[in-house]
């Protein structure tokens, strides 16, 4: 493998950062250049030139490079770019028009002149340990972008994290503590529908937890053709996740959150649940494209056979991303009711399974509602208000519940029990039965 340690530091950045440092540097220099100021035809030409030359020299299809840059050089001729007005304007054109000749959705260029100071001037070992401390600082003030960490009903665990910070070894006790807490889980649900990306090497140690074994996630593949190949490391974490694993997924879905996503896919470790992802594989870098301008330049990319840039990560089940949450609970409820050991536990996974069904369903009209009305054993009083049923509960101090429909002769009562209505020999309805959450079974006859 050759220069292997180029590809360990590339960034999959989903987006242009401002830099502070930068802001303080370009107006140290007296240099602010005003973003409604037109460029010249010579200025122009001179962007689109250090353009060309970048896309040339680091783009990862060359082919493809030769074909954007001939695409803005004839623009360029035809004196397209003579009619555009604020640089703002002129960086959004040209980012359209290199798109237009061949889509990437880690390739761009913006008008960016605080980022363009960053990248231009080295900056000083005082100056990256600070950068180093107001990264770390924010990345802590977020949690590392874990957003939630919590155990639904049924035993299933949930995480919603949001990127792949890259302070890995200070985030260390961060992901140990939020994955600690989901372990004993009977599956688990990881929300990538709200992550646009971030760091690869964060993304590997994430993958870790996952497997017992040294197991192949990813190849990234530079310009050369030299190629990291990337697996995970059983010795990097204390503890496994080792039952079944969904991850939610959207269009928003971007970079690096779709290179987890991949590696577990495509591991059979986990199910994706929820929409194609955004279509970002490309591992990318930021460059100075001179009077303010930057480009986003991917610099490597992923094999061709596993090459989801353009394309997505496909989920196995597909489904708007905000029904994917619901689906997951349906999928895994379904599967651990399949595997019931005994009445009891199948009654609470068909208890939770009615329940999530019932988030989705809406309730019968009041003809068929007012079937189900009148008093049962216990003082439980159903009754029809504003189209909707309800029950004073005496033997919980008269509270009122509104009931919530689930299926067929089938209510959500309250937190602990649902309750479904049944008829005798004649049609009549004379009794429930009380479905409890911990899996017992009760009746009430009607007075």
């Amino acid at each position: 493998m050759k220069n292997s340690n180029r590809l360990t530091v590339l960034v999959m950045l989903t987006g242009f950062f401002i830099s502070c440092q930068a802001q303080k540097n370009r107006k140290q220099a007296g240099t602010e250049q005003n973003p409604e100021q037109k460029l010249n035809s010579k200025e122009i030409k001179l962007l689109i030139d250090n353009l060309s030359n970048a896309l040339d020299r680091l783009y990862i299809y060359p082919d493809k490079a030769i074909l954007m840059s001939k695409s803005i050089k004839q623009k360029l001729k035809n004196g397209d770019y003579n009619k555009i007005g604020s640089r703002q304007e002129v960086g959004f054109q040209l980012h359209n028009d290199l798109q237009q000749a061949h889509r990437d959705g880690h390739l761009g260029l913006r008008y960016n002149p605080q980022l363009a100071a960053y990248l231009s001037k080295p900056m000083s070992d005082d100056e990256k340990l600070q950068q180093r401390v107001q990264d770390l600082n924010a990345a802590r003030e977020s949690n590392f972008a874990f957003k939630k960490t919590e155990l639904l009903f049924g035993n299933i665990g949930y995480i919603r994290w949001d990127e792949f910070v890259g302070c890995v070894e200070e985030a260390q006790p961060t992901l140990n503590a939020a994955f600690q807490f989901v372990s004993n889980c009977k599956a688990l649900i990881i929300d990538m529908r709200y992550n646009g990306g971030g760091s690869p090497e964060m993304v590997l140690r994430t993958q870790n937890y996952f497997f017992n074994q040294k197991t192949h996630m990813n190849d990234i593949i530079n310009r050369s053709n030299d190629t990291l190949k990337r697996y995970t490391d059983p010795a990097k974490t204390d503890f496994k996740l080792n039952m079944p694993v969904y991850i939610l997924t959207s269009r928003l879905t971007f970079s690096g959150a779709e290179d987890f996503t991949y590696g577990l896919k495509h591991a059979k470790r986990a199910t994706i649940v929820g929409e194609t992802t955004g279509g970002g594989a490309h591992p990318t870098g930021s460059y100075d494209m001179g009077q303010g301008f930057v480009a986003n330049i991917p610099i490597a990319r992923a094999p061709v056979e596993a090459d989801w840039e353009g394309i997505g990560v496909l989920p196995d089940v597909s489904i708007p991303s905000e029904q994917a949450f619901t689906k997951a609970r349906i999928l895994i409820s379904t599967e651990l009711l399949s595997r019931a050991k005994d009445e009891r536990e199948k009654n609470m996974f068909q208890w939770n399974l009615n329940n999530i069904r019932s988030e989705t369903t809406k309730m019968p009209d009041s003809v068929v509602l007012n079937s189900y009305t009148g008093v049962y054993e216990g003082g439980l009083d159903f009754h029809i208000k504003d189209n909707q049923l309800f029950c004073m509960n005496a033997e919980r101090g008269n509270v009122l519940f509104e009931l919530r429909y689930i299926d067929s002769n089938l209510f959500v009562l309250d937190e602990n029990v649902q309750v479904h209505f049944e008829k005798d020999a004649t049609g009549t309805y004379t009794h429930l039965k009380m479905l409890w959450k911990n899996g017992a079974v009760t009746e009430k006859l009607k007075m």
